[in-house]
Formats: C-alpha cells, structure tokens, sequence
C-alpha cells in the first residue's frame, strides 16, 4: 500500500461522501484534510537528506502531528476550521496505518506517555489491492460529483 497515494484518496473519500450531507465539506476543506493526511509521513523527507536520526519515529506519532496541524492551521483565516480539518486527515492516516502489518516500528499511539507500539495486522504493505479500491473509490466519488453538479446546473438553466 504505497503511503501518500492511499491516503489522500481515502481522506479525498471521505471528505466527498460527507458533502453530500453536509456542505463545509467543500472542495477547500477536503484540501485541507488531505495536506493532513500526509502530514504525519512529512518525516519521509527526512530520507531524502539521509539526515536520518533516533528521535525521527517520534514525528510519526498523533500527538506531533496533531501538533503540526495546529502550527499550520496559525496560517489560516479560520484556524479552528482548518485544525479540525487537517486533524481529520491525520486521524485518517494513523486508522489506515493501524490495519498495517508491521514492517518496521507500528505507531507510537500514545506518545510521549507510552512508547508502547501498536498495529493490527491486517494488510500488507506490498498489498497494492488496497491502492486499486481507494483510487477507484475516489475517481468515482469525483466523477459523481461533476456528474450531479452538471445535473443541478441544469435545472437552474431551464
């Protein structure tokens, strides 16, 4: 299951099957949820500098990322909203790291209080059926979307 690509589909999903009932689920804020979604994985780019260090797992954790979502929605007009968006995404990303089976070091859940790892074991990284639903999933979601948005512009043209 190839990170980034599945997460911001399912965060994508989401956020458009929950516009349908509730419109501050708008194009903007589905945005925000998936920068939030990838938020925890920001540590990635530490790789890229081989800057790799013993600490860099303590990023990949709810508690620091919810802290970086917080830093971030500073930025913005509305900040609550865009905490709370960009905190969905993160909740969405550690409920699919959750189901991975572990690789390397799970999820430190309850860090700084506990560095007690967990993960389910349920889908294999490698397992790239996974990537295949969660992108068909989201392709279908946009286009039904521009499919009953053409539908509502017609009824105001007539």
């Amino acid at each position: 299951m190839p990170d980034w690509i599945v997460h911001m589909a399912v965060a994508y999903s989401v956020c458009r099957i929950l516009y349908y009932k509730y419109p501050v689920f708008n194009s903007a804020n589905t945005v925000l949820a998936m920068l939030g979604a990838i938020l925890p994985d920001v540590v990635k780019l530490d790789m890229i500098n081989h800057l790799y260090s013993n600490y860099i797992f303590a990023f990949h954790t709810p508690f620091t990322s919810l802290i970086l979502a917080g830093l971030i929605s500073i930025f913005f007009k509305k900040k609550k909203l865009a905490f709370l968006f960009l905190s969905l995404g993160v909740i969405s990303h550690f409920a699919l790291d959750l189901l991975m089976i572990d690789v390397g070091a799970g999820i430190y859940l309850f860090f700084p209080n506990n560095w007690q790892i967990f993960h389910l074991d349920l889908i294999s990284p490698d397992d790239y059926n996974i990537t295949l639903i969660a992108l068909l999933l989201a392709v279908s979601l946009y286009l039904l979307g521009i499919l009953s948005q053409r539908r509502s512009n017609k009824k105001y043209i007539k």
